[in-house]
């Protein structure tokens, strides 16, 4: 299983550091995967609207450049593989704050139907399982739609809804799964 967490929430483990600077900045030290760091030009697009355009609007260009620019480049099958069971992917942001590990976390979740759990682990390693934003899902779901019907748009509608289904898995059973309370 592949996790997710903070820097300061995550003092022991296989760590591993998906942030633009390494976790440079804290005193990581670990491994680093940079495929999963956001972009530079659209991050600081993103940092320079802070306070000057809705955190919702900026918010969900971020993702939509995330997905387009990081995730949608990247095979979420090898990207699990590549990593041991129980790594944990770092970065910055607590837990309930907007984060772009959470939309690793989400877009994993809903491209190969695992769980990818955020958590905290404290020095003699007992991990608890905290939240995270849930709208980052309903925007991450809605980008990725909006991404399969533009590739798709000359598909028929049953071939369309079955692409659909792989990529958005709605059902009931999986919502129950992956929801966070």
């Amino acid at each position: 299983m592949i996790y997710t967490g903070s820097y300061k929430n995550c003092l022991k483990g296989h760590l591993v550091s998906i942030s633009g600077d390494r976790g440079k900045s804290v005193g990581f030290q670990g491994a680093c995967f940079s495929a999963l760091a956001p972009k530079r030009s659209f991050w600081q697009i993103w940092h320079d609207n802070i306070g000057k355009i809705s955190d919702e609007e900026n918010n969900k260009y971020y993702i939509k450049e995330y997905y387009k620019q990081v995730l949608k480049q990247l095979d979420p099958k090898e990207i699990i593989n590549f990593f041991i069971d129980g790594t944990i992917f770092l970065c910055y942001e607590d837990n309930n704050e907007f984060c772009h590990r959470h939309i690793v976390a989400y877009w994993l979740e809903r491209t190969l139907g695992i769980n990818v759990p955020e958590i905290k682990v404290d020095e003699i390693g007992n991990i608890i399982i905290l939240n995270r934003p849930t709208w980052i899902k309903e925007v991450l779901d809605e980008v990725m739609f909006k991404q399969i019907v533009k590739k798709d748009s000359q598909k028929t509608d049953k071939q369309l809804v079955k692409k659909i289904n792989y990529y958005d898995p709605n059902l009931e059973f999986f919502k129950k799964c992956t929801e966070r309370k």
